[in-house]
């Protein structure tokens, strides 16, 4: 009763900028969430600069409930960070309203809110700002819009983010059993009677616009076959020919997995498809390229071994992944 109602909030907002100044970084991290509900409640009552502050502080206690799956709680710290920075944030501080934005748009992703994910994506994309930078709210679009079964959508917003990264792009329509063709001879002529070990061997990728690309081209070879069957070999052909041509990451398990699976299905090739396999497996053994680890053995031990070994030797390796998996 000491203090006035209309000035509690402005006095909580005090404290919590005392507390952020006086705590130590590792007292701060473990009372975030107070310190942080703390000066929301003077978030009216600002200096522009605080403003900058808040924002960032809503941004780190958003990730941190992301982090804790409690992406309810991450929203409302995200729309506090958001209003903070206001309708300047753009022109003031578009980093951190990058950031804002793209965890927002990814929390409302998980917590199926998908009218304000499409408003946070749309404002994103609709920012003139490097393409790499859109990445994240491309990756949120092409997969939500997968999983609503709006796989024609889908796959557009996959093809067209592609190509402003500048990167080689099928058209989507039908390919010719030509055109299939000559693909293929461009990449058996890049590997080049390579093993299965000489493909595992090869450097890694140091160019995160392949990598996005290559993000981009798993979710195209997951639905193609939906709309288009014949797409289908171009998109995995190209995502081998990034992989020989600068270098090995995680999506390239996969690849080699689903050129394994072309080789010995469509192809009749099971020797050179099994070979393939034996790389995407290789692969995986080494550090950062297990996150497609249960999906590559799915691949390979369905796709790829039953033609040269007894089905049965099959049933261990996917029995395993799939508990690894859980």
């Amino acid at each position: 009763e000491l203090i006035r109602p209309e000035q509690r909030d402005s006095f909580r907002g005090r404290i919590g900028s005392i507390l952020l100044q006086s705590l130590s970084p590792q007292e701060l991290e473990a009372s975030l969430f107070e310190v942080v509900g703390l000066m929301n409640c003077a978030a009216s009552n600002i200096t522009e600069e605080e403003r900058d502050e808040l924002a960032k502080m809503n941004l780190k206690a958003g990730i941190k409930a992301s982090q804790h799956a409690a992406f309810d709680t991450a929203k409302v710290y995200f729309k506090a960070g958001r209003e903070a920075l206001g309708s300047r944030g753009w022109e003031g501080d578009y980093s951190t309203m990058l950031d804002i934005c793209s965890d927002w748009a990814n929390a409302c992703y998980v917590t199926g809110d998908f009218e304000k994910m499409d408003e946070l994506i749309d404002e994103v994309l609709s920012r003139d700002i490097d393409t790499k930078e859109k990445y994240r709210v491309s990756d949120i679009k092409v997969n939500s819009l997968l999983i609503r079964g709006k796989v024609n959508e889908s796959i557009d917003a996959a093809l067209d983010f592609n190509r402003q990264l500048g990167l080689p792009t099928p058209q989507k329509k039908p390919a010719s059993k030509f055109t299939i063709i000559r693909e293929f001879i461009r990449v058996k002529r890049l590997l080049r009677n390579k093993t299965a070990e000489d493909i595992a061997n090869l450097p890694e990728l140091d160019d995160e616009r392949y990598e996005m690309g290559g993000r981009m081209n798993e979710y195209l070879a997951a639905c193609i076959y939906r709309v288009e069957p014949t797409m289908l070999p171009l998109v995995i052909f190209q995502m081998v020919t990034t992989s020989l041509k600068h270098g090995l990451n995680s999506s390239s398990s996969p690849a080699f997995a689903r050129l394994g699976m072309l080789l010995c299905g469509p192809f009749g090739k099971p020797h050179e498809g099994r070979e393939m396999a034996k790389a995407a497996e290789l692969i995986l053994e080494k550090p950062g390229m297990r996150s497609r680890a249960t999906f590559t053995v799915f691949i390979t031990q369905t796709f790829c071994y039953h033609w040269t070994s007894p089905l049965q030797d099959t049933i261990a390796p996917l029995l395993e992944w799939y508990q690894r998996g859980l």
